[in-house]
């Protein structure tokens, strides 16, 4: 929560995310968030329809996604240890913190 209040708040955020997605030619994009106590979420997602050639590549990158979740998932219960699934919020937040630490020291 204290980070995205460093970043300048959920609604700019939002509108970064917004900018940013433009700027890759995403034409009908959402952007979704808030602050709750625990955490603040900011989203964008790209609604445009998948080619038809980078379809199968799309649909294969769900499924493994999905299983490489239910395996971690599975880990955790079984031993109680967290781990991040490639690609999921905690993973892309990381990234997120690593980029904007470079651009602000650059």
């Amino acid at each position: 929560m204290n980070e995205a209040e460093e970043l300048g708040g959920v609604d700019l955020i939002r509108s970064a995310l917004r900018k940013a997605g433009r700027s890759l030619g995403w034409s009908r994009l959402q952007t979704f968030g808030g602050s709750f106590p625990q955490a603040a979420v900011a989203c964008v997602v790209d609604r445009r329809e998948i080619p038809e050639e980078f379809a199968a590549a799309v649909e294969e990158y769900q499924v493994e996604r999905g299983r490489a979740a239910a395996e971690i998932v599975g880990q955790t219960l079984l031993d109680g240890k967290p781990r991040a699934v490639p690609g999921s919020v905690f993973v892309v937040a990381q990234e997120f913190r690593a980029a904007y630490a470079e651009g602000a020291a650059g």
